[in-house]
């Protein structure tokens, strides 16, 4: 063993990928190795998430010899490219060193396709037989049922984790805290939902084309400057009555959500002691829903054209120049990468109304879980390797990490520099649960009020009886999940 090495690692620990691997529950691949030291400190958690009485790592267990174990992180999305740039190459380097200091190997890869996630995960965890020892789940993907059929391990009792450690993403970290335990856990917080904008269309409504990002910094990106842009966005550029362009174009499930957001509201939220509330019926919430509402209602916001477009019409819409914003998920970036013109990303603009509102994204990330069929013997080994995984590669910050894969991807670097690491701070997110309660999405309740089929007071009236029965039969669910474990 390289002692050396083993002690740099041991002493501290923190970045932002992860792993999973081929092989059954019974013990795990290379169940020898068992020489282990350390104390357990992952800190306790509280009835709302919170987590306590952490000595931030310096107590986790850890292991001399994992005895070959191999560790696959599955997920449906990553691809197999050569290292190029100097911090994946610092990073290979990094892993290589870990695992050969600590004899297990673990790699990241595609393992099953996205539709396929849940019954890959459950099919196998029920059948002793995961596909991975370590599984990438979307949050909308209703992580809940796998969880309360007790099919995913408590990671908090997992004394090689810490999750008071910076490394970790605190919103995921709350969310898969139920009773006393951690069922899932990341490193990494994706960038949400934002007003993507169009820079040729601001300079020729005569706004200076970098100006969003001006008020975003300095607080004063609000709705009330927002209306203005988009009565100066929305033209009738030929004269014949009609509007030619939109001052934007949006997904419904994107759009309101974010309109609540940004007035402090949810559609569901939680309250101190963990438990789900149905919040569509707040003041701040219709507050929210009837100010999104107005901007259709005053023509701002581009009307699906046909009844048989393509459902997601609004992405070409801001593509070719038709709408001026979108608010979108940033992974829109992708479908905006050969774009003519050029544009940029801010936060939603938030009510300067509400004293207590901000710039708010809401956070939507990968749920990383371990099949509850390994044994805790196994399931150490593989947190053990997790934990060295997703250290910081030496000589990189957590903010150059989150930085070098998007530079390229956006079109300046004020979205990045500025609206991303706006997105990463807690302070800048509401968290919303709805995919917490099985059989109750955003469509619910976005579908027909956005398309005009309903006012935003009818379809509350319309939904708040069903929706606190589903939550209420999900607190209960919950709490008896919480009492057996």
């Amino acid at each position: 063993m390289k002692t050396g090495m083993r002690k740099t690692i041991a002493t501290g620990l923190v970045v932002i990928l992860t792993v999973g691997t081929l092989t059954g529950c019974e013990s795990g691949s290379g169940s020898s190795g068992d020489s282990a030291s350390g104390a357990a400190s992952t800190g306790s958690v509280s009835s709302d998430g919170t987590l306590t009485d952490s000595s931030s790592g310096a107590g986790k267990k850890t292991f001399d010899d994992l005895g070959g174990m191999e560790i696959v992180i599955g997920d449906w999305y990553t691809a197999d490219t050569d290292a190029t740039t100097d911090y994946q190459k610092d990073t290979e380097k990094y892993r290589k060193e870990i695992m050969d200091t600590y004899n297990f190997t673990i790699r990241r890869e595609t393992a099953y396709a996205y539709q396929d996630q849940m019954t890959t995960y459950v099919n196998g965890t029920m059948a002793n037989n995961p596909a991975c020892q370590l599984f990438y789940l979307h949050q909308e993907m209703g992580v809940s049922e796998p969880l309360m059929k007790g099919l995913m391990k408590d990671l908090s009792r997992l004394p090689e984790f810490d999750f008071t450690e910076e490394k970790w993403n605190p919103t995921v970290i709350e969310r898969m805290s139920i009773g006393n335990g951690i069922w899932g856990m990341n490193t990494e917080a994706e960038p949400r939902s934002g007003i993507f904008f169009n820079k040729r269309m601001l300079r020729e409504a005569g706004i200076p084309e970098d100006e969003p990002y001006d008020l975003q910094a300095s607080g004063e990106w609000t709705w009330a400057k927002f209306e203005e842009y988009c009565k100066k966005l929305t033209k009738d550029t030929d004269g014949d009555g009609k509007t030619d362009q939109y001052a934007m174009a949006s997904f419904s499930k994107d759009y309101l959500p974010m309109c609540a957001a940004n007035n402090n509201a949810n559609f569901v939220s939680r309250d101190e002691d963990g438990k789900y509330v149905n919040a569509i019926t707040t003041d701040e919430f219709r507050y929210a829903m009837n100010w999104g509402m107005s901007l259709i209602d005053q023509g701002y916001i581009m009307p699906k054209p046909d009844p048989n477009v393509a459902w997601d019409w609004f992405t070409a819409a801001f593509r070719d120049g038709e709408a001026a914003m979108q608010t979108a998920q940033a992974y829109q970036i992708s479908a905006f990468a050969n774009m003519k013109d050029d544009w940029g990303f801010v936060m939603f603009p938030y009510n300067e109304k509400n004293p207590d509102a901000t710039n708010k994204t809401i956070p939507i990330d990968n749920i990383i879980v371990m099949p509850s069929c390994f044994d805790d013997a196994t399931a150490e080994k593989i947190a053990f390797a997790y934990d060295l995984y997703t250290e910081p590669t030496p000589g990189y910050t957590l903010e150059d990490v989150y930085k070098e894969d998007y530079y390229p991807k956006f079109r300046d670097d004020r979205a990045v520099d500025e609206t991303l690491m706006m997105m990463r701070e807690e302070d800048h997110k509401r968290a919303d649960y709805v995919d917490m309660i099985s059989d109750i999405d955003y469509g619910d309740y976005c579908y027909g009020v956005y398309a005009l089929a309903s006012t935003p007071a009818k379809k509350v009236e319309e939904l708040s009886t069903q929706w606190d029965k589903m939550i209420s039969n999900a607190n209960a669910a919950y709490e008896k999940f919480a009492a057996e474990h």
